[in-house]
């Protein structure tokens, strides 16, 4: 997923320092349970993508403000990531994985 903050072009990356940004922010792990954990990770997921970015996080607030769609879209996308990786992790596990499914 690409978003445009700032006049710049992000593509988003699920990554192990998105998830090590949002426990710096929030002081506990990821576990969406609402609407400000979500916003909180994609915060930390945009900060993640793009180290050269200067977004503070009442910008991105605003950003959101403005552009409401795109978190919609960023649960979509971070929805799809994280059943790609189940699916992926079963099937390392040895799991059957129905690939009708996939």
């Amino acid at each position: 997923m690409k978003v445009t903050v700032k006049n710049k072009e992000v593509e988003l990356k699920y990554s192990f320092r998105s998830m090590i940004i949002y426990e710096k922010i929030t002081n506990e792990s990821f576990s969406p349970k609402g609407i400000t954990e979500i916003i909180n990770y994609f915060y930390s997921t945009v900060m993640a993508s793009d180290k050269t970015l200067e977004l503070g996080y009442e910008e991105f607030i605003d950003y959101l403000d403005e552009n409401p769609d795109k978190l919609t879209e960023f649960n979509e996308w971070l929805v799809s990531v994280t059943e790609r990786n189940k699916k992926i992790n079963g099937e390392q596990k040895g799991e059957d994985v129905d690939p009708k499914k996939s």
